[in-house]
């Protein structure tokens, strides 16, 4: 059964793991919202269609072309996300009418596992890196099924009906959610308020008051830059240019997911031998994967500073 992060929280037994699980999902759209699958093993390998069958009308006599759906088999790899973090035993000790220096030092741990997986979630690339998973710029790159390009070249204002094309590419079940960089939505929204049309807003599922774009949430992510390459007009490098992506991402059934072999979890490594301190560790064995190409979209080769047109 997979769960979000959410719902994986109400089953957590102790207050140290449930502290770490709300940092996860707190102040960020994404975490919350995804569905992580719970794999016995290391890797998940699983059929997506790439090209559809076909049928035609024929004349009596014709020959008759057969075919068949193209299914390429996939697999998504768990990667090793973890990180070691000491506590001064002199400090805590002395500190603790002050602070409690073990839930400090565990909680910035925790942030800097939350931040390598949201910046691997958008940018993450095993070709590049074979340590980290595919991120969204990886697994939503087909021009066929899932990515509209802003314009050529090294990148082009955004155009609305760029973005509607995008949403119209989405086929399936769908719970979908726009999310992009901060200086991105507030260009949309300068945009959608000279032409008389400002974002509705409303409350979500986790009762905060959020913005929509023809009924889709949109969000904002820290982790979406808007210093993205563009080559072609296509998305090249998360770095080294002025352009950004908008997402339209899916969290229905074959739409983007999570997977991991159990939640992210802190071991005590008790007390150092080189110096006056506990360690613990955190780590967490996960990644994500996209199992049907039509279930999510992106806008990329964004000017990020242009502002926006028709």
């Amino acid at each position: 059964m997979a769960l979000t992060l959410v719902e994986a929280n109400k089953y957590s037994n102790t207050v140290l793991s449930k502290a770490v699980w709300d940092i996860l999902i707190k102040d960020d759209p994404i975490l919350p919202r995804v569905k992580f699958d719970d794999l016995v093993g290391n890797s998940l390998t699983y059929d997506r269609y790439t090209t559809a069958a076909t049928a035609a009308w024929r004349d009596v006599g014709d020959t008759i072309t057969e075919d068949t759906p193209v299914i390429t088999q996939n697999t998504a790899q768990l990667r090793i996300l973890i990180g070691d973090a000491d506590v001064d035993a002199f400090l805590a000790r002395t500190r603790s009418n002050i602070i409690d220096m073990e839930q400090e030092v565990i909680e910035q741990k925790t942030e800097a596992i939350k931040r390598t997986f949201l910046d691997s979630f958008i940018y993450g690339d095993n070709s590049a890196n074979t340590k980290e998973p595919d991120g969204c710029q990886v697994l939503i790159a087909s021009t066929t099924y899932n990515t509209v390009h802003a314009g050529s070249g090294t990148g082009t204002a955004l155009s609305i009906d760029k973005l509607r094309q995008a949403i119209d590419l989405i086929k399936g079940p769908k719970e979908l959610m726009i999310v992009s960089s901060k200086a991105m939505r507030r260009r949309v929204s300068t945009y959608l308020d000279s032409v008389g049309s400002a974002f509705p807003a409303d409350r979500d599922q986790f009762g905060r008051m959020i913005r929509f774009f023809e009924d889709i949430p949109w969000e904002v992510s820290d982790y979406i830059l808007d210093t993205e390459t563009a080559a072609s007009g296509a998305y090249a490098a998360k770095t080294g240019g002025a352009n950004t992506s908008i997402f339209i991402l899916n969290f229905a059934n074959g739409g983007i997911r999570g997977l991991q072999a159990g939640p992210l979890t802190v071991e005590k490594k008790m007390s150092l031998e080189t110096k006056d301190a506990n360690r613990f560790r955190l780590k967490w064995y996960a990644s994500q994967y996209l199992p049907n190409l039509v279930s999510c979209a992106k806008v990329d080769g964004i000017v990020a500073a242009s502002a926006v047109v028709a």
